[in-house]
């Protein structure tokens, strides 16, 4: 997307005062700025809906509404939109409108209708049935409050993604909805098109009221331009130019904070992320990518930077590492920052925020530093994030665990770094012993704070737990560095003390090579020697005599699930996924005949993680879907 500085000036302005426009109905507008919507109506729409998307719809009251998310059997995302549950006559059936892009309706429709047997629903697209058009800013809601009758004006205060019909012109009910398509406060009316005559005179009321307010009045080409712009440091995902190129599970945008609902029971998909909370170890996530290597607010040189950038979707490098650490998607210049802005999926050696990467370009590099999404949050968003976490605290005082997590889910939908919330979730889980779901809160935690050593003096706790005293003895380590550092005032390396403890970690691993090859000389069939000889070389990154030390255990001692877990990792680590995938199938045969329950849940979340991102994996799937 070509930006010029005209274009960039409107966009620092509508974020400043928001704006009105008028949106394509023929699908001509980039992205939102031409919405698409489908109709689902019938006495079976509720139940249908709910085990197909990942959010809440049968607990959803009429005139209420989420973001919600379709994706695979492997989790593997194929759509965002947001569902709202229209408000129907008593004794109607229910209907729920989905809005998202105009090019994915047709897409989401077929999919739905797939699973369809004899469920009393239909879907429709009604993207062209309506006259759309959309309110943006920080103070739009002055302006639907202008444009309300007296008699429809005590409906209460508008939550996100609510819905309400509303008279702006008399005898024509419009739908009003809450959405935001820039981050901050958002509407989208729907005027049905039946009368043009109508339609005009709710557009000419509502930009009679922005005006009045003070908003920009956009049109095409600029708005497309302008939503782009906004929604990317709004932190806002699209599907295709977000997605294209790589085989994402939900979980790596960030966006399960809301776009999932972990207590509505089963849906298409849901193992999968469900198990990506409860065990944590995503490979790649997404964050900011902020560009202060360019020259702040010169445009000319910031659009030649981002061009020089990677396509979406190709591999990331950074100077110095053979190996890819993500990929670039969405780019933008940002007014508000005002520096080039981009979305990168990295791995987890890479993503910590304030983490400065040399990314390689052609035959040069230039430096980003990573940042937590979103780029920019409403202004109110603090005060309500506070009050949400005093609430959290006082129930949970009162015994109310459950509803305590909510509540501080609800605060890390308004603010994702808020790191109070994680340690709060985090100390939650433990006290009710999910502990692995605790760990990756943690993990998370440690992304947004590696200096803090509670965060490993917590983490070290939970691997106790779990049993698993290496890695707790690891954490233990970290703590009692940081707490250190802490108490002298000299700042932690993470990445010092990281190598310090790998040096130690091989020392050990080297001593104990030496150990199991003297047992091996005279039992080379000694299981117990052949598997603590494929740890050590695992440690010290030797993959392919590992996977032979494993193979043999194996064979010797066929019962013995730990072995099969281990080896499954190590040839991921080879490259070879469905290989992997085998390994690990047979050895949750072997745990669950054993008993082994730790083994046997690793085993299953790799297996769930390796059929979401496995080429032969997924291919067997979708033929499965199919048939």
């Amino acid at each position: 997307m070509k930006l010029d500085s005209n274009t960039l000036a409107l966009a620092s302005e509508a974020r400043e005062v928001g704006f009105f426009a008028q949106l394509a109905r023929t699908g001509a507008g980039l992205g939102l700025a031409s919405p698409g919507a489908i109709l689902a109506e019938g006495k079976d729409a509720a139940r249908f809906l709910h085990s197909q998307v990942t959010n809440e719809v049968e607990a959803l009251e009429p005139g209420s509404g989420n973001f919600s998310a379709r994706v695979t059997r492997q989790g593997q995302l194929l759509h965002f939109f947001s569902l709202h549950r229209l408000p129907v006559a008593p004794g109607a059936a229910d209907q729920f409108l989905l809005l998202l892009e105009r090019g994915e309706i047709a897409d989401l429709i077929a999919a739905f209708d797939d699973f369809l047997f004899s469920d009393d629903v239909n879907f429709t697209d009604v993207s062209e049935q309506y006259q759309w058009t959309a309110l943006q800013g920080p103070d739009v809601d002055a302006v639907i409050a202008a444009c309300t009758p007296a008699h429809q004006n005590d409906l209460g205060d508008w939550a996100p993604y609510n819905v309400r019909a509303i008279d702006i012109a008399a005898d024509t009910s419009s739908l009003v909805i809450a959405r935001t398509l820039t981050g901050d406060t958002g509407f989208l009316i729907a005027t049905p098109a039946t009368s043009h005559s109508a339609a005009s005179k709710v557009d000419a009321r509502l930009e009679y009221a922005a005006n009045d307010a003070g908003l920009l009045v956009v049109s095409e080409p600029e708005l497309s331009q302008l939503i782009e712009i906004m929604r990317i440091e709004a932190g806002q995902v699209r599907v295709g130019p977000d997605t294209d190129g790589r085989k994402s599970i939900l979980p790596e945008t960030g966006l399960e904070q809301h776009a999932v609902s972990y207590t509505k029971g089963c849906y298409l998909g849901q193992e999968v992320i469900a198990r990506v909370r409860t065990y944590g170890a995503l490979p790649y996530g997404l964050r900011g990518l902020v560009f202060e290597c360019a020259q702040k607010d010169d445009w000319p040189q910031q659009m030649s930077l981002l061009e020089r950038l990677p396509a979406s979707g190709e591999d990331l490098h950074i100077s110095g590492r053979d190996k890819s650490v993500g990929q670039i998607v969405s780019r933008t210049l940002s007014p508000l920052v005002g520096y080039p802005i981009a979305f990168a999926y990295l791995d987890k050696e890479h993503r910590t925020p304030g983490t400065e990467l040399d990314i390689e370009v052609g035959d040069g590099a230039m430096t980003a530093r990573v940042a937590l999404l979103p780029f920019y949050s409403a202004p109110d968003r603090d005060e309500r994030v506070a009050y949400l976490y005093d609430r959290a605290v006082r129930v949970f005082a009162q015994g109310a665990e459950e509803e305590a997590l909510a509540i501080l889910e609800d605060a890390l939908q308004l603010d994702p770094g808020f790191s109070d919330a994680y340690e709060a979730i985090g100390v939650i889980l433990g006290r009710s012993e999910r502990f692995h779901e605790a760990i990756d809160i943690f993990k998370r935690l440690e992304e947004l704070v590696p200096e803090a050593a509670m965060v490993n003096t917590n983490l070290s706790l939970y691997y106790m737990k779990i049993g698993d005293k290496t890695a707790a003895e690891s954490e233990a380590a970290k703590a009692m560095q940081k707490s250190l550092a802490e108490s002298t005032g000299i700042k932690v390396n993470s990445d010092e003390l990281d190598a310090q403890l790998l040096e130690q970690e091989r020392a050990d691993a080297k001593r104990k090579l030496n150990m199991f090859s003297q047992v091996l000389e005279i039992d080379e069939e000694d299981s117990v020697a052949l598997f603590g000889m494929g740890n050590a070389l695992s440690v010290l990154e030797d993959w392919e005599r590992a996977e032979e030390c494993y193979a043999k255990a194996s064979e010797f001692d066929p019962k013995n699930s730990a072995v099969y877990l281990a080896r499954g990792k190590v040839l991921e680590a080879l490259g070879a996924p469905d290989r992997a995938l085998d390994v690990f199938r047979a050895g949750m045969e072997v745990a669950s005949r054993q008993g082994d329950l730790m083994p046997l849940k690793d085993m299953e979340h790799r297996v769930l993680l390796l059929s979401a991102t496995a080429p032969s994996a997924m291919a067997s799937s979708d033929a499965g879907e199919s048939a």
